[in-house]
């Protein structure tokens, strides 16, 4: 359910800025802006496109039960009257009152996978009936769950009431807590669906809250303000007039739910005309990933989540985009710097968490965007016109002419969430403030105590945080298109919160923002991380489409999150997102995506943290002339090249190995073999390589968890390598691990074996190092279904390799420039001139030149 945002040219959005100014023109506009909502409403005030009842109606008494059983139906201090669970409305029956329920959690795997267990209060199963015992749930005391069916997260969740036989229905209601200080939220909606047999349900429609999420009545210190999600029209408008024996609610539970109770009103028997309806439309539950590429999917494929934003002095250079860097994310080049195809040419522009603005950061080291200054501090940083964005364009152009395609980079951008505040700032140019808190507005109504003022003062709060966004989408789309970007196109915007909280308005407020991004012919994205509810109801708050986090990367979780997220991204027709903290956990991601299909079926989204992606580009030949190729350098190129072939849809499924060096007793190095997130692995080869000049290999130890079960060899091929081979007896004894301790994959990864080593004569004991051992990609893993997983990449710098050598060479540059000697000068030339044609031969080759020029004094 969308709803309606007025420009903030309009009336009534301009009303709320004058009414909290206090401006000779408040009364005016305020009588304005309350004629343009009426006319729209048809007479009543609105929100969310559905109106509060007129007093007198039948459905105002239903409202006004509702007000009163929170405790918070009050009319200028006068109680209304409540109306019971078991009461009949309009001589109709809760047909539900007593009668058998269940409660069902189908996404509870989630906190299972994650190791999340039960909140103390939350209600088990079991008790179910209590949501047809006719008792509301104590609204004066919200620590009283008594009458409350307590929920926490798990997602969705499936109420289902047995009638016990074939009843009239009438209308269907839901009563939920809203207690926005301990984070008691009711959903975003509930979905009604009937059966005759239990099995075939037909769907009904979707309810709303009677009162906005933004808004919760709670006068009192412990008040829980209950409201009612009731649906008396099917989707189409029709009056509810159905059969059914079996009637289900479906919703989705954030972090905290309280449920009290589901009503049935109808009629006893099969009345005149009630037949089972068809199943109204709905897109709540596609069953399958929405299409890579098209506008179901923001056109999205493989989009790169680009962070940007100023950062703290000894952090900037993990913001700071050049030509050199946008082309490593865009361009796919090899390890002499050719640009061979373009690997990403869609970004989504974010700010980075600790960006520094004008308020500050958070305690938890969070940027904060509490006034329009610090929404323009991310726009002023990235728009620039020839760094970051400004970059970007320049690469691509580039890009493009080297490949000879005609291709757009298209951008993502990002809508901070802005906190709320006494003053967001001038985004009229008149000298106004923008108010966005409701105690702002108390100037404003009769009775700032009573139910219907403080609705009122919540109400005008909320158009003025719409009213912010907007403004913000406005300012962003007027500096893109001002900076003049030929080779990029803004077509998207991203909300940056990755969880929606409904006690704060942030649903209607995402829903307003669709709207307006909508009418503008925008599309609007969202990654929302796994647990709360966030994921499932993506589609209701108007999103164009969701990326959904695994997670598996930074928290307690398993392997198992991979085929639950991709199953639970297929139902609600979303995508997921990579994650990358470590190259181990990262071919668990990719590995996934080959087997559910992710890789190829969805539009996928890349969180590669600040820069690897541009470390892995420039891993042998840095960019920072401070820096030289080192220990991990081939590990970040294998990050770089794997994420290539994934995107490319080529990527093969990997195993991950680490090596284990002990050189503590330098006479005997040895290095033990790991496989972290070992996928059940029975049988397998690869090689170990090593310097043989200064060690020779001696022996291997089996473990004592290996022994007797398999058989295990490794010997020497050749000088400096050492073949090793397994084989496990025993599919039950394969090699297998998950992740046991927030990142860090190692732990409880199995070893497999351990080489023993003797250092040679005359080998000094500093020569005997970590780095004494490499294990190369040309490895193979089989698991006991026969399928084969080839090796991740190299672990480090090996020995007559290419990357070996163009490290060599570059070495030899630098040394040749620092000392400005004949030899060393020659020795680099001789190197240079031996790699291919390429980007960096060309650029070593000028270098040398240079050095020489200055040797000889020129």
């Amino acid at each position: 359910m969308r709803k309606r945002i007025a420009a903030r040219t309009g009336i009534a959005a301009l009303a709320v800025t004058l009414l909290a100014a206090g401006t000779p023109l408040a009364g005016q506009a305020a009588r304005a802006a309350q004629e343009e909502s009426e006319a729209a409403a048809g007479g009543a005030s609105t929100w969310s496109g559905a109106a509060l009842p007129a007093e007198g109606t039948a459905g105002a008494r239903i409202v006004a039960s509702g007000r009163a059983a929170a405790g918070a139906g009050q009319t200028d201090g006068a109680p209304a009257e409540a109306i019971s669970a078991g009461s009949t409305v309009e001589g109709r029956q809760n047909l539900a009152l007593h009668k058998s329920v269940t409660v069902s959690q189908p996404n509870a795997v989630f906190d299972t996978i994650q190791g999340i267990g039960l909140y103390g209060k939350e209600t088990p199963l079991a008790n179910a009936g209590m949501l047809t015992d006719g008792r509301y749930g104590d609204t004066s005391n919200w620590q009283n769950s008594a009458d409350w069916f307590v929920s926490y997260r798990k997602l969705k969740r499936e109420v289902v009431v047995d009638l016990e036989r074939i009843q009239t229905v009438n209308e269907l209601a839901m009563g939920f807590g809203q207690r926005n200080d301990v984070g008691i939220a009711p959903p975003v909606g509930v979905r009604y669906y009937v059966s005759n047999d239990g099995t075939d349900y037909r769907y009904l429609g979707k309810a709303a809250p009677d009162a906005p999420l933004y808004f919760a009545y709670t006068p009192g210190a412990n008040d829980m303000h209950r409201k009612t999600y009731r649906l008396d029209k099917l989707a189409d408008g029709t009056p509810l007039h159905v059969q059914a024996r079996y009637v289900k609610a479906v919703f989705v539970v954030n972090f905290f739910g309280w449920t009290d109770e589901f009503e049935v009103f109808g009629q006893e028997g099969i009345a005149n005309g009630a037949v089972l309806p068809e199943s109204q439309p709905d897109s709540f539950e596609p069953g399958e990933y929405g299409e890579p590429g098209t506008a179901e999917t923001a056109n999205i494929r493989d989009q790169f989540l680009w962070y940007s934003g100023p950062m703290a002095e000894q952090s900037r250079e993990l913001t700071n985009w050049t030509k050199d860097k946008a082309a490593a994310v865009l361009g796919y080049r090899d390890i002499y710097g050719t640009d061979k195809d373009w690997f990403f040419d869609d970004l989504l522009a974010i700010p980075v968490t600790a960006m520094v603005t004008p308020s500050g950061l958070d305690a938890s080291g969070n940027a904060r965007y509490v006034t329009k200054e610090d929404m323009l501090t991310f726009l002023d940083f990235i728009l620039k016109p020839d760094t970051q964005l400004g970059a970007v364009n320049e690469a691509a152009r580039e890009l493009n002419r080297k490949l000879g395609t005609d291709r757009k980079v298209r951008i993502n951008l990002s809508i901070p969430m802005i906190e709320t505040s006494a003053n967001f700032g001038d985004i009229t140019g008149d000298g106004s403030r923008l108010p966005l808190r409701p105690e702002d507005f108390a100037s404003r109504v009769s009775n700032p105590s009573s139910y219907e003022g403080r609705l009122e003062m919540s109400r005008l709060a909320f158009e003025n945080k719409k009213a912010a966004v907007c403004w913000y989408i406005d300012e962003a789309e007027r500096r893109f298109r001002e900076m003049g970007y030929d080779q990029l196109r803004l077509d998207s915007f991203y909300w940056y919160h990755e969880r929606i909280d409904e006690t704060t308005g942030e649903a209607e407020l995402v829903q307003a923002t669709a709207k307006y991004l909508k009418d503008k012919n925008y599309f609007f994205t969202w990654i929302p991380y796994i647990g709360p509810g966030s994921a499932y109801q993506w589609r209701d708050l108007g999103f164009t489409t969701a990326s959904i986090q695994p997670g598996f990367a930074f928290g307690n979780s398993k392997k198992a999150i991979f085929p639950a997220v991709a199953e639970l991204a297929r139902t609600v027709g979303g995508s997921l997102e990579i994650e990358y903290d470590d190259y181990r956990t990262l071919a668990q991601y990719l590995n996934y995506g080959v087997r559910e299909g992710y890789m190829t079926e969805a539009s996928n989204t890349y969180y590669m943290a600040a820069m690897p992606l541009v470390d892995g580009a420039y891993a042998f030949t840095p960019l920072d002339p401070a820096k030289t190729p080192d220990s991990l350098s081939a590990i970040r190129r294998s990050v770089y090249d794997r994420t290539y072939e994934y995107v490319k849809g080529r990527y093969q499924e990997r195993y991950t190995m680490t090596l284990v060096p002990n050189v503590a007793d330098k006479a005997r190095p040895s290095v033990a073999l790991k496989l972290p997130l070992a996928d059940g692995f029975v049988s397998g080869r690869f090689d170990v390589h090593y310097d043989a000049s200064k060690a020779a290999f001696e022996s291997f130890a089996v473990p004592a968890a290996l022994q007797g079960k398999g058989t295990f060899e490794a010997r020497e091929t050749s000088p400096g390598t050492v073949n090793v081979t397994f084989s496990i007896t025993d599919p039950a004894s394969a090699l297998s691990s998950d992740l046991i301790t927030k990142r860090n994959p190692l732990d409880g990864a199995p070893e497999l074996l351990t080489l023993q080593f003797a250092k040679k004569d005359g080998t000094a004991d500093a020569a005997i190092t970590s780095r004494l051992f490499t294990v190369d990609d040309r490895g193979e893993m089989r698991d006991a279904a026969g399928k084969t997983y080839r090796g991740w990449g190299y672990s480090d710098l090996t020995a007559d390799t290419p990357e070996a050598q163009l490290v060599e060479s570059g070495q030899a540059v630098k040394q040749a420039e620092t000392t400005l000697s004949k030899e060393d000068i020659q020795r680099a030339q001789f190197l240079v001139t031996k790699l291919p044609n390429s980007p960096i031969r060309d650029a070593w080759m000028d270098r040398v030149k240079a050095a020489r020029d200055q040797s000889h004094g020129k």
